[in-house]
């Protein structure tokens, strides 16, 4: 088992799992071939590996996994087993203790789920800890297909370091992805708070401390964030306490928005990101575990055509089709808006493909959102109720 051939295609789809959507199940599915397995898993849980907050399978149908996530993973006799063994390795069911044989066919985790789906041997461990989250994976076997044997297992561990690298490119590229999001919001929004792990507000732009001061709904107290809704701020302190304890036993938040209402008025939104810990300090201008954007409702964004035009080398007319894609406006509908013929959009968008040596328009609409291009436009307001002179 794991050789030759066998081995190098097992790699090649370890390694291009962090990159491909599907590419964490394409590498299940050929380590379940390789080893004769069943089925196979990867759970990400909590750091008490009671909770489920994601996993990857192949080989059992959705309402079979759903339920092992939501009842049956806890009643798996040999999950219990995994926490009193040292982490980082695989274990056979059969052979390292983790559960006898006669203790799992009398379980209630085998009766009502496992001997349905002909579910009888495991080889499973604790492959990766990191930031309160553990990470484990299970191959399982039929009855007919017999246990996992020593060396089976032996092939399980000699692979358990590139899993973990595996895992840990998959962590990094996460984390890039958020900063990638934080820079794209700070581009949009000016009006930014940073909050550290003991809720205390580290930084304030101008925009938001001139929001401060004018609205009477929120209010900076002894560096701490009130809201006169006692709602509002159970959800506030909810996301902030959630985004800074990393040993929670909630599932990870990717933060949220908080309404704060104004009479007759549409509400101010507070977006609450959670920031890594180990983000780049070159993001933040002070270190934070938690940014968060003040919106104003009646406030709307616009694209700075001009300046757009300046930075990226376009022409008036690309700079204008630009932010339309940006908008998520497609190509037959620009054409219409700006009175031009499809020939004469895709024209522009291929010259604005070349000037920006990007080659899709959602590449296109990212550079652009993440670019200092957008300016906020004051909307007339409009009260919720209108009346009529009768």
């Amino acid at each position: 088992m794991f050789i030759g051939k066998g081995l190098d295609s097992l790699l090649d789809a370890l390694y291009h799992a962090p990159y491909e959507a599907s590419g964490w199940q394409e590498f299940l599915n050929r380590i379940v071939s390789l080893s004769g397995s069943r089925s196979a898993r990867i759970l990400v849980m909590n750091k008490d590996a009671d909770q489920v907050f994601n996993g990857v399978q192949v080989n059992t149908d959705a309402s079979a996994y759903q339920a092992f996530v939501d009842h049956y993973v806890n009643l798996c006799p040999w999950r219990p087993g995994l926490s009193t063994l040292p982490p980082g390795k695989f274990y056979s069911s059969f052979l390292d203790g983790i559960c006898d044989q006669k203790t799992f066919y009398r379980s209630e985790f085998f009766n009502d789920w496992a001997r349905h789906l002909d579910i009888h041997h495991g080889a499973s461990g604790t492959v990766w800890q990191h930031d309160g989250q553990t990470i484990q994976m299970f191959m399982q076997r039929t009855g007919g297909q017999g246990h996992f044997t020593r060396d089976e297992t032996n092939a399980f561990n000699a692979l358990a370091p590139h899993i973990r690298r595996a895992l840990r490119l998959e962590a990094i590229m996460h984390q890039r992805k958020q900063q990638q999001t934080f820079l794209e919001q700070q581009g949009r929004f000016s009006a930014m708070l940073l909050v550290n792990a003991r809720g205390e507000v580290v930084y304030a732009a101008e925009p938001a401390r001139v929001i401060l001061r004018e609205e009477q709904g929120i209010r900076l107290h002894a560096r701490k964030l009130l809201l006169r809704d006692k709602a509002g701020q159970e959800n506030l302190d909810r996301l902030l306490s959630a985004s800074f304890d990393i040993g929670n036993t909630h599932a990870p938040v990717t933060g949220g928005v908080v309404p704060v209402w104004r009479l007759g008025r549409t509400p101010l939104l507070m977006q609450v990101i959670p920031l890594h810990p180990d983000a780049d300090s070159n993001l933040v201008p002070v270190p934070a575990h938690a940014a968060i954007y003040l919106i104003d409702g009646e406030l709307e964004t616009e694209v700075d055509l001009e300046k757009l035009a300046s930075l990226l080398d376009l022409t008036p007319a690309e700079a204008r089709i630009a932010s339309l894609i940006s908008q998520g406006e497609k190509p037959a509908d620009i054409a219409v808006s700006c009175q031009v013929s499809i020939h004469t959009v895709r024209s522009q968008i291929k010259s604005i493909f070349t000037k920006t040596e990007v080659s899709t328009q959602a590449q296109l609409t990212k550079l652009v959102r993440a670019l200092p291009v957008q300016r906020q436009v004051t909307l007339p307001r409009t009260p919720f109720l209108l009346s009529s002179a009768g």
